[in-house]
């Protein structure tokens, strides 16, 4: 069965640059992850797909090979050569050049003399080039933690599809990870070649949604509830984040919307960098008033 076009499988352009390809490849192996699609044959297939076009276009050599020749630039059944096959004696002069022919000799004059030995002496080089050990591919994953644990760290055994084998690999979630950093797991990649080192493991990470906590940065930012009186007449607000506590004192005349810093009680990123905690005030309106409510604010009212 022939392969779809490397481009068109991840849906970009040829003009597009490494970032966008990138970013094209994440939306759809996150789509087509089997660990999102369980026994789902067609999905792996295109997840394997996905995973070869991503690797071709996002190596600068690849691409430029696969631009000039497509798929038959890694066609190994065609010898080696880049994958495209010269018709005609022109055409394999061009790649042999001299190894064929002596100085101000013709074509068939080459397998005379030291002529033969020009044609051994590039299949040699060709075949010691094959030959080098060289690293085995990368193998790259999305990994989806939970927000609590991409802020205070974690463990975690996730069981991943690596060289045709189901293998547990144990995670250790480092306390301020974000969204699109990765985990590198040396030598857990696929399998060197001709006895070269294996490639390496790569976990991106991205984060589940909180309940009523977002992140921006290194800063946590939450919405705390203050009910009219107390925005008016100033008070103090209960702030819970993850397992802390605070006292939030509010001011006099406070307006839904206002916004507060508390320093130094955001996320810890890798570095050791604090970010701060920003809380957004919103200040109930309150329902379901009694009779005697109601007259107290209409008095109020009419002292305004």
């Amino acid at each position: 069965m022939s392969k779809r076009d490397y481009y068109t499988v991840l849906g970009v352009s040829k003009t597009d640059s490494e970032k966008e390809i990138k970013k094209a490849y994440k939306k759809l192996a996150m789509k087509y992850h089997p660990d999102k699609n369980p026994g789902d044959a067609t999905a792996e297939e295109k997840f394997k797909e996905i995973k070869e076009a991503y690797e071709i276009l996002t190596d600068a050599d690849k691409r430029r090979q696969y631009d000039q020749f497509g798929h038959a630039a890694f066609d190994n059944s065609r010898g080696g050569f880049g994958g495209h096959s010269q018709h005609g004696h022109g055409g394999f002069e061009d790649i042999f050049g001299g190894g064929f022919r002596q100085q101000g000799q013709g074509f068939g004059g080459g397998f005379g003399g030291g002529g033969f030995g020009g044609f051994e002496d590039i299949f040699s080089h060709a075949r010691g080039r094959s030959a080098r050990p060289q690293k085995g591919q990368d193998r790259e994953f999305t990994l989806t933690v939970d927000f609590v644990d991409a802020i205070q760290g974690a463990e975690k055994v996730v069981e991943l599809p690596i060289n045709g084998e189901q293998k547990k690999i144990n995670v250790k979630i480092p306390a301020g990870i974000k969204d699109g950093e990765k985990i590198r797991f040396s030598g857990k990649g696929g399998a060197g070649i001709n006895g070269g080192p294996a490639g390496d493991l790569l976990l991106v990470i991205t984060t589940r949604s909180h309940a009523f906590l977002t992140r921006d940065g290194d800063n946590l930012i939450c919405t705390t509830h203050v009910d009219m009186v107390s925005a008016t007449l100033g008070g103090e607000a209960d702030v819970h984040v993850l397992d802390s506590r605070f006292k939030l004192k509010i001011p006099a005349g406070t307006q839904s919307g206002r916004k507060f810093k508390i320093s130094g009680k955001g996320v810890t990123n890798r570095k050791g960098v604090t970010g701060d905690l920003l809380v957004t005030i919103q200040v109930d309106t309150p329902t379901n008033l009694t009779e005697q409510q109601q007259d107290l604010l209409q008095q109020f009212k009419a002292t305004l």
